[in-house]
């Protein structure tokens, strides 16, 4: 039945009735634990991943040994690290969000794919973002996809859904200003002066970021394209402009 309720946690529904998740790998459930979440059950198969369980055993965590064959339902798409954590999913409100004076924040709208999420997760992380402010959800922020994805940095960063109009507010009430990324825009993304408080604005590449951003913007930038195509996957683009912020923040 434990193994029955684990693998039901693949479906969204069952994540958002329950309030919980499935954490695939031990790279993933040691960040997990690192950032504090609630642990629930750790089901794992003897021999592997020992380091891992002594330290849930040293944090108390309830670890449940499974065979091969157990273990190869419970996994995802192959992955045959040897252990699989249920965990408590975070609610982060923008309240609860603790910024620098001169906080580099991202917001996502209506991004559809886990994979490009977490891909844009792991850029935030590496470049310093401070929050990741989410809008018109279209995929569920700890679907076991994203958290691979992100190889569990989804669980370091701050991450916080809302509407569009919330979001706004809370960047104006902090004097943060808004760069929407949009191809249609006349200045490149390297003319912005990204020392300053700042939000970066992407949305998907099939539609683009929406009415409410575009006109809401302070300054909307491009990234110059020579080729045929006229869009670069959202994670790219948000790594392209992520890193000229880092370079200026860094001199």
């Amino acid at each position: 039945m434990l193994v029955k309720e684990a693998c039901a946690l693949r479906e969204a529904r069952e994540r958002r009735a329950r309030g919980m998740t499935i954490i695939d790998g031990a790279r993933e459930i040691g960040r997990a634990m690192e950032a504090r979440l609630p642990l629930d059950k750790v089901f794992y198969v003897k021999g592997r991943q020992e380091a891992l369980l002594k330290r849930l055993s040293a944090a108390k965590i309830e670890t449940i040994e499974v065979s091969g064959k157990v273990m190869e339902k419970l996994a995802y798409g192959g992955r045959h690290d040897g252990v699989v954590a249920l965990a408590t999913i975070p609610h982060i409100a923008l309240k609860d969000l603790k910024l620098s004076a001169r906080p580099l924040v991202v917001v996502l709208e209506s991004l559809e794919k886990p994979g490009n999420l977490g891909a844009v997760l792991r850029t935030c992380d590496a470049v310093g973002v401070e929050a990741v402010l989410v809008c018109d959800l279209q995929t569920d922020i700890y679907n076991p996809n994203v958290i691979r994805s992100s190889t569990g940095v989804v669980f370091k960063i701050p991450v916080v859904c809302g509407a569009s109009e919330e979001i706004f507010s809370f960047l104006k009430n902090n004097k943060i200003k808004i760069c929407a990324c949009a191809p249609a825009a006349s200045q490149s993304y390297t003319g912005v002066d990204f020392k300053q408080a700042w939000a970066l604005v992407l949305g998907s590449e099939e539609a683009g970021l929406s009415g409410f951003w575009l006109p809401a913007a302070d300054t909307t930038v491009k990234i110059p394209m020579k080729g045929l195509a006229d869009s670069l996957n959202v994670s790219i683009a948000a790594a392209v402009i992520l890193y000229e912020a880092l370079r200026q923040r860094q001199n």
